[in-house]
């Protein structure tokens, strides 16, 4: 090496020697954190297209005349694909950049796919759904379930078309006494936007419409692009009544399939998913009814068969099995009730002795007869408590226990003879 300094230099590189999976890894980061890469839309011709049935993801390359680019689409991504790819078609794609580090090569990550052909304006198509969405306009959440049984419909279409005449055969079908309410408008061209929206705000407004049918048949992109239009997505989310989107055949797409409540693959399988169909409900009908008549017979059966079981007990065939069993129940009630009264009885009567006894003790003749007597004035009948209340020559009346005294005092003495 010039100057001596290989070796020293080869030392040091050897140092920083990396794996093939580290180097690969750092690579696979400087991709992923370019701001570009992260989300990058690429237009170029499919080539080596394959979709594995087992995984659903999608292979396939996109090439111009400069370049080849590897790309996947995993299944996840790959149910919104609106079209079928295919070699040879040139498309339009989002995704981001990376590497698959078991192969060692970079690839496109898709995440949207777009047929090509609309240039500028079909990129502008992709960025207002971008927009559109992030505003939760196509939101799962927002969507509503379609009434079952419909009396009013409303229809947003032009009434020159053949979509029109199809809806109204199908709906006439299925359910005859359906009320249909046309809210004609131009569904292409530079007023259609306008027109699409005028009419469902109209049918907002005052047609008493249950659910709304908006669309036209089929055509071509350009044809279609009305129902791509800003003002029509807005209208058709602000509207109170659920709204069906039939908006050519079944492999087109439009931004007003996103935002409807339910999207039709055509404007006749709009009207069948509108109303029922009446035979059908008379069938369920008919079903139910039978379904009710069958519980009725087993619920019946049921009961009859309980029936005799009951009137099989031994209770009907031998009454004396129930009245036996009641009657002894009586008698040891009536027992009962007689030793309760012949208890309380004894107890009435031991309360009332006690009364008695009690009044005795203070009758004043039981007093009387052990001596004693009761002194009234003659003249007012008071009873005389006291030797002060008694003067010389009163006339006094004495009751005893045999008889009454009346005598005048003569003399009359303070204390008790027995007192000292």
């Amino acid at each position: 090496m010039p100057g001596g300094m290989g070796p020293e230099v080869g030392r040091g590189e050897r140092e920083r020697i990396l794996t093939v999976g580290e180097l690969t890894a750092y690579i696979r980061g400087l991709l992923e954190q370019d701001f570009l890469l992260a989300g990058v839309w690429v237009r170029g011709e499919i080539s080596d297209f394959k979709v594995y049935q087992q995984s659903g993801h999608m292979y396939f390359s996109l090439k111009d005349e400069r370049a080849v680019l590897s790309c996947v689409m995993f299944r996840s991504r790959a149910r919104g694909v609106g079209f079928t790819p295919a070699n040879g078609m040139r498309v339009v794609v989002r995704g981001y950049v990376s590497v698959f580090e078991r192969s060692g090569r970079y690839q496109l990550y898709a995440e949207e796919m777009e047929p090509d052909g609309l240039g500028a304006r079909y990129l502008q198509l992709l960025q207002l759904r971008e927009r559109l969405e992030r505003e939760g306009l196509f939101a799962a959440g927002r969507k509503r379930q379609l009434p079952a049984m419909p009396r009013t419909v409303g229809v947003v279409t032009s009434q020159d078309g053949a979509a029109l005449r199809d809806i109204l055969r199908v709906l006439r079908q299925r359910f005859p006494g359906v009320r249909v309410v046309i809210a004609h408008c131009a569904v292409q061209g530079d007023s259609a936007p306008a027109e699409i929206a005028a009419a469902l705000r109209a049918l907002n407004a005052a047609s008493g419409a249950e659910v709304i049918i908006v669309g036209r048949g089929g055509g071509s992109v350009e044809d279609l692009w009305a129902f791509n239009t800003e003002e029509v997505v807005r209208a058709v989310s602000e509207s109170r009544i659920p709204v069906i989107s039939a908006v050519g055949h079944e492999v087109d797409y439009t931004l007003v399939d996103l935002a409807a409540d339910a999207r039709a693959a055509t404007p006749t399988h709009a009207a069948q998913m509108a109303v029922p169909e009446v035979a059908e409900l008379a069938r369920g009908l008919e079903q139910r009814r039978q379904r009710l008549c069958r519980a009725l017979q087993r619920h019946l059966q049921a009961d009859w068969q309980r029936l005799d079981a009951a009137r099989g007990a031994r209770v009907w065939r031998d009454t004396g099995v129930l009245l036996g069993s009641r009657r002894q129940r009586l008698g040891e009630l009536r027992r009962h009730l007689e030793r309760a009264g012949v208890l309380e009885l004894n107890r009435a009567r031991h309360r009332a002795e006690q009364v008695r006894t009690r009044l005795d003790a203070l009758n004043p003749l039981r007093v009387m007869e052990r001596g004693y007597a009761v002194v009234r004035r003659l003249e007012a009948g008071e009873i005389v408590r006291s030797v002060e209340e008694v003067r010389i020559g009163d006339a006094l009346e004495v009751c005893l226990k045999d008889g009454i005294l009346r005598v005048q005092v003569a003399a009359k003495e303070s204390g008790m003879p027995w007192e000292t």
